[in-house]
């Protein structure tokens, strides 16, 4: 156990110095632009961006990793790296072509990190911004893809959730329908509990009918609405 606390200290020392070399490299890119030719000049830039807000990333994801309880100190170390890692990103996100094979992924860290941010659970957080959860579902949207993994799902449906509950369009909720379904497809409804999703769903499918009844028009909706409700 010694030895693995030890090993682990180092790594994040380690870390620690990555970052601050990363963050130091970046500075300098951008205070002293390249003589000559510059024609791959901001390749270098958006190449110095994708390693910063990794290394970030990594921390983040260790800091989670090791502490269950969080002192004033930890909480507010991680919401420095994570607003950090969001102008990162976000920076090379603006320059990407949307054709770029790295801009999905950077586009998913956004959102996700955005959607963090928004939901901060920790005390004393900042109000929640309406931007961060707008960028996040559209950025999540934008980026995940038909087979994505439960934790995206996830991601998109509580996004997705979130602002459906603040201003409601028939856009989200039909992409809440959408994704919340195939989060019921994974075991366990992707952490949320038995009941909770199955309940959004049923909520907006009553809607829905409801609307429909209203115009004389057949629900298409009506025996996914019994397959939720049973689940």
């Amino acid at each position: 156990m010694t030895d693995i606390t030890s090993r682990t200290a180092v790594n994040a020392q380690d870390l620690d110095a990555a970052i601050e070399h990363a963050r130091a490299a970046l500075a300098a890119l951008l205070r002293f632009p390249a003589s000559g030719d510059r024609s791959g000049y901001p390749r270098v830039i958006a190449e110095a961006r994708a390693l910063l807000g990794s290394l970030l990333e990594h921390r983040l994801a260790m800091t989670g990793a090791q502490r269950q309880e969080r002192d004033q100190a930890v909480v507010a170390a991680t919401r420095a790296d994570r607003n950090e890692a969001i102008a990162v990103n976000a920076a090379l996100l603006y320059w990407l072509p949307l054709d770029d094979p790295a801009w999905p992924d950077v586009a998913m860290t956004v959102g996700r990190l955005s959607y963090d941010r928004y939901s901060d659970p920790w005390p004393d957080a900042e109000p929640p911004d309406p931007d961060d959860l707008d960028a996040a579902c559209d950025l999540l949207l934008r980026a995940a893809r038909n087979d994505a993994d439960e934790l995206t799902t996830l991601y998109v449906v509580l996004a997705l959730r979130d602002r459906e509950q603040l201003m409601a369009s028939p856009a989200d909720t039909n992409a809440l329908m959408t994704w919340g379904e195939r989060l019921l497809s994974f075991p366990g409804t992707g952490g949320l509990g038995p009941a909770s999703l199955p309940e959004v769903l049923e909520r907006e499918l009553r809607k829905r009918a409801e609307s429909l009844a209203r115009v004389g028009s057949w629900d298409p909706w009506g025996p996914r609405f019994l397959l939720l409700t049973g689940t």
